[in-house]
């Protein structure tokens, strides 16, 4: 498997001094919404999960903090910088954490299957990717989008049209070819796994 993930149910986390380091400990004090402290924490213990498996390091020994306000965080140990690829996710009460030792690139997803209103359906899907209507494809078709809209690293900068999964198989366009050819037009694999109860979830590496 060129992936590894871990699950972490956000209603059951250890005390923060038991995973967090030292930096991350100030930052997390300065989240003041319950919600988006729980999120926080509860990615970066699934993380470290992964990470302390694969070291043996201890949890605290990792640092994973964006460089500035805003953008993708990076894994450090002490001062050096740890380089291995990894998507975070979390939906309704659960966080999941992924890493690729043997890929360069991954991007992963969780959501929640539930009804959503026919403008988001619009809004966001290209008419070649809604072969079916159910809440639960659409749901998945979301879920592989931002996986591969994470394994690109494009965030916000792609249009939702220029990422698409067409019967299971990603499509690039526009800006977000451009972004795909960047990094060498690697082999993408995209797969949806039943990984809990009324959720979806996917994962996609590229090689």
């Amino acid at each position: 498997m060129s992936y590894l993930l871990e699950v972490v149910d956000l209603k059951n986390l250890p005390p923060a001094e038991t995973v967090l380091s030292q930096r991350e400990q100030a930052f997390y004090q300065t989240l003041k919404l319950p919600k988006r402290r729980t999120e926080w924490f509860g990615v970066r213990l699934a993380l470290k999960k992964l990470l302390s498996a694969r070291t043996g390091k201890a949890l605290p020994d990792f640092t994973l903090l964006a460089k500035e306000r805003i953008g993708k965080p990076m894994i450090t140990v002490g001062e050096k910088e740890f380089s291995i690829p990894f998507s975070l996710t979390h939906s309704n009460g659960y966080a999941v954490a992924a890493i690729a030792p043997d890929a360069k690139y991954i991007g992963i997803d969780l959501e929640k299957i539930a009804p959503r209103i026919n403008a988001w359906k619009t809004d966001f899907f290209h008419p070649s990717e809604l072969t079916q209507e159910s809440d639960e494809f659409l749901t998945s078709l979301w879920t592989q989008k931002e996986a591969l809209v994470k394994l690109l690293g494009s965030g916000l900068t792609v249009n939702s049209f220029d990422v698409r999964t067409v019967n299971g198989a990603p499509v690039f366009l526009g800006r977000a070819l451009e972004i795909y050819t960047a990094l060498g037009s690697p082999k993408i694999t995209l797969e949806k796994l039943d990984l809990l109860p009324g959720f979806c979830f996917s994962v996609a590496v590229g090689k």
